[in-house]
């Protein structure tokens, strides 16, 4: 079950995004919160897909998301209406 919809949320991502790693902007899309909440997630550490830090320093460092990461959270998330 849980396979099966990973798969289907991968094949969504990859043909959406054509690409490996999503930004934190794309994640906070994908899932319906605000950048802001997706922000204060990574500064926590709860409740988001693995991410990968890349650059330094304030002006360079970047958060992206690799796809297969955010597409296992995405499977085993329940979503709340």
């Amino acid at each position: 079950m849980v396979q099966d919809t990973y798969n289907e949320v991968i094949a969504s991502l990859k043909k959406k995004y054509k690409k490996q790693t999503l930004t934190i902007e794309e994640v906070a899309q994908e899932l319906s919160i605000s950048i802001y909440s997706m922000r204060l997630s990574v500064k926590k550490g709860v409740n988001i897909p693995p991410y990968t830090q890349v650059g330094t320093g304030t002006q360079r460092k970047k958060i992206v998301f690799p796809i297969n990461g955010v597409a296992k959270f995405l499977a085993n998330t329940q979503q709340v209406y």
